[in-house]
């Protein structure tokens, strides 16, 4: 059975606000994240926590989802990370978890058919854009949440492999040029 995202999600557009000097919560924004959407590095950006920018703190298990720019990417925000507040470059969508698992909806986002099918209904002449109501009426399989959770895992088992082999890449690279180095002196 496939869904529609807004059945299943309720969306909003991220935090619109430059980064201010003494801010108090992390502003996500995208160059914190690899091209596999895996969250990469510490916010270097902050904002203050005021009555405008609290309703955008994360909740628990909200996706953002990037669907602007080059790089289409889904990511599922957990507690255990702190507060954040992310920018408005994203889609914040925040999952009927009873119905909906956030890492599946973040892993079937991420999914190289999923992005191309995006891609086909997004515009842009220069760069791609995709409209709030076409990642609303997109649809997605919905399969029963023990299932769910199997594709949750696999990927996030994919992802950890990819970056243990992006690890062992830059540990390759470094043994040669300790090698060459030595070689050549």
């Amino acid at each position: 059975m496939k869904q529609s995202i807004n059945d299943i999600c309720e969306i909003r557009f991220g935090f619109y606000s430059q980064p201010v000097e003494g801010g108090n919560v992390p502003y996500v924004q995208v160059r914190q994240f690899d091209d596999q959407g895996i969250l990469m590095s510490e916010a270097n950006d902050f904002v203050l926590l005021d009555q405008k920018s609290e309703p955008h703190l994360l909740q628990d298990g909200d996706v953002l989802f990037v669907g602007k720019g080059n790089r289409l990417f889904a990511w599922c925000y957990r507690d255990s990370l702190g507060p954040y507040i992310a920018s408005s470059i994203f889609f914040v969508l925040r999952p009927k978890k009873k119905i909906i698992y956030p890492e599946y909806l973040a892993a079937i986002l991420n999914a190289p058919q999923t992005k191309a099918a995006l891609l086909q209904i997004g515009s842009g002449t220069n760069i791609f854009s995709l409209r709030k109501s076409e990642l609303g009426a997109f649809q997605i399989p919905l399969l029963p949440m023990d299932e769910q959770k199997k594709v949750a895992s696999l990927a996030g088992l994919h992802q950890k492999q990819i970056a243990l082999s992006q690890e062992l890449i830059i540990q390759q690279q470094n043994l040669y040029a300790a090698i060459i180095s030595k070689l050549i002196k």
